[in-house]
């Protein structure tokens, strides 16, 4: 440990995005630099690249005349000039250690000997044929995809999964030794946390205000919540949706229906009305047909929010039952959702106002940032000791 209380290692942050833009990999990098800058003594990206816009942008005019996709994002040739880059980048370069945040890709062919820390909250197995837009690839597409993700798990001396569901995908699909996986979830990709009274602030009780955060509609569940509005309000509760991220379709409407197509936190403005949605809604509803884990599931935590979601992919990892809110069955309905929300909030000081605490401790507990820096840090020392 230094003088400044930073552990005393030198860290090449690894990543063909630019990691100070927060839009890109919704934060991740982001926000694991910002880490890295506060709790470690040196730390150098090493990045980004072009390579990918331009492989892409040369490439899909040509791969649109196949009747099945070929993924770009996880071929050999993508990979083989990752490498190209990444090895120029690091030639003389005496880290301790490479970490590698949702680089698959860009480790696979990488020739160092510097031990290498991959970060993930999937694996190609896992993804493909989960999400729709990660289907129906060409058989060629799909063999690289997973000989690239081999690679990959092969090399990095530390694996890190966000959730059990994708650290089991590469024990079982990829025969990755258990022993040099860890989890750790993704923090909220906000600079301002909310203290610790502004998050258990009392709201208004007189209605139930549901709250939908997505860019996705149909994937990420909109008629289920939109459902669970208006069966609460055929039990006679008050409740209102506000819909942030995207817009319905025509079909749903409703007086107590409101939409916030797009908000970008970079703004000022906007994040003064993301953090005053967080702040005046009672439940965060997102019953997702597919998810790796959420981010904004770690962002409801941060402000007492309880979520409601779906049981499916990593969502386990970001939405503990009785923590800080609760999954239903792919098949559950608005009823189901009403059910609970019905029994939680008509106890409003019994079980609505300990669900919140309980939510904002289990923030502080599993998705705070410094929570996540001294796990991490505890890794660290773990695989890599110094005298």
């Amino acid at each position: 440990m230094s003088s400044a209380g930073k552990l005393n290692y030198k860290v090449g942050f690894l990543s063909s995005f630019d990691p100070l833009d927060r839009k890109a990999l919704s934060g991740v990098s982001y926000n694991f630099l910002k880490m890295f800058q506060s709790h470690f003594e040196f730390v150098e990206v090493v990045g980004p690249v072009n390579n990918r816009k331009i492989l892409k942008g040369f490439l899909s005019r040509f791969l649109r005349k196949f009747p099945r996709r070929y993924n770009l994002d996880h071929s050999y040739l993508l990979s083989y000039l990752y490498a190209l880059e990444f090895n120029k980048k690091l030639k003389g370069k005496e880290f301790d250690f490479i970490f590698a945040p949702r680089a698959s890709s860009e480790i696979a062919l990488l020739k160092t000997d510097i031990p290498i820390i991959y970060l993930s909250d999937a694996t190609f197995d896992s993804l493909y044929g989960y999400y729709e837009w990660f289907s129906n690839f060409m058989q060629i597409s799909i063999r690289e995809g997973n000989k690239i993700e081999q690679l990959a798990l092969n090399k990095a001396a530390i694996c890190i999964f966000t959730s059990e569901w994708a650290a089991n995908s590469a024990i079982s699909k990829y025969r990755i030794d258990p022993l040099k996986i860890h989890r750790l979830p993704f923090g909220p990709n906000m600079d301002n946390i909310p203290t610790q009274q502004l998050s258990l602030n009392n709201k208004q009780r007189d209605v139930c205000k549901l709250l939908f955060l997505g860019v996705e509609w149909e994937r990420k569940g909109g008629a289920v919540a939109f459902d669970t509005m208006i069966e609460l309000k055929k039990r006679g509760i008050k409740s209102s949706l506000t819909v942030c991220g995207c817009i319905p379709p025509d079909t749903y409407h409703d007086d107590d229906l409101t939409v916030i197509p797009f908000l970008n936190k970079n703004n000022p403005e906007d994040y003064k009305v993301f953090e005053s949605l967080l702040l005046e809604h009672h439940f965060l509803i997102v019953p997702t047909r597919a998810e790796c884990f959420g981010v904004v599931f770690a962002e409801a935590s941060a402000f007492g929010i309880p979520s409601l979601t779906s049981d499916t992919g990593g969502t386990a990892a970001s939405v503990m039952n009785h923590k800080n809110g609760f999954r239903f069955s792919l098949q559950a309905k608005g009823s189901d959702y009403a059910d609970k929300i019905q029994e939680i909030f008509s106890n409003y000081e019994q079980q609505y106002l300990p669900l919140v605490a309980s939510t904002r401790e289990t923030f502080l507990q599993e998705y705070d940032w410094e929570s996540i820096a001294r796990k991490f840090s505890g890794i660290i020392l773990k695989h890599f000791p110094k005298e």
